[in-house]
């Protein structure tokens, strides 16, 4: 996503575009690998780990960067480059993802509607070498 929507986006929301953002958008923009708040973090000396998880919350949720969620359970982040719901698949070994252009966890969602639950979410990723 571009730097010009980012701002936009923010100011819709009624928040500015802070040195501590555009510092993580950034790194976040200067990689094609996912990141770690941590790996922000060490990127930029004059932030805390505080301030990069802060500010990624609020990317997250102004729809600007998404959340991947590896094997272990390690969250990394990314600049979100499609406008639609989608998944990945990522390199178990460089943490690299690319983006599904698909969700092939409707039919289950459409299947748990069937069933009485409401208020679903998911969380659906492919991993490999």
């Amino acid at each position: 996503m571009e730097t010009e929507k980012i701002v936009a986006r923010l100011k819709q929301e009624g928040l500015r575009m802070t040195k501590p953002r555009e510092k993580i958008l950034d790194v976040l923009q200067s990689t094609s690998v996912p990141l770690s708040a941590e790996d922000i973090q060490r990127d930029i000396d004059s932030i805390d780990l505080v301030t990069v998880y802060r500010n990624v919350e609020t990317f997250l949720h102004l729809g600007v960067v998404h959340r991947i969620i590896l094997e272990g359970g390690k969250q990394v982040f990314q600049i979100e480059s499609h406008s639609h719901h989608h998944h990945h698949i990522i390199c178990r070994e460089c943490h690299k993802a690319e983006c599904l252009d698909f969700c092939a966890a409707s039919k289950i969602e459409k299947q748990a509607k069937a069933l009485g639950f409401t208020q679903l979410t998911h969380v659906f990723e492919v991993y490999g070498l």
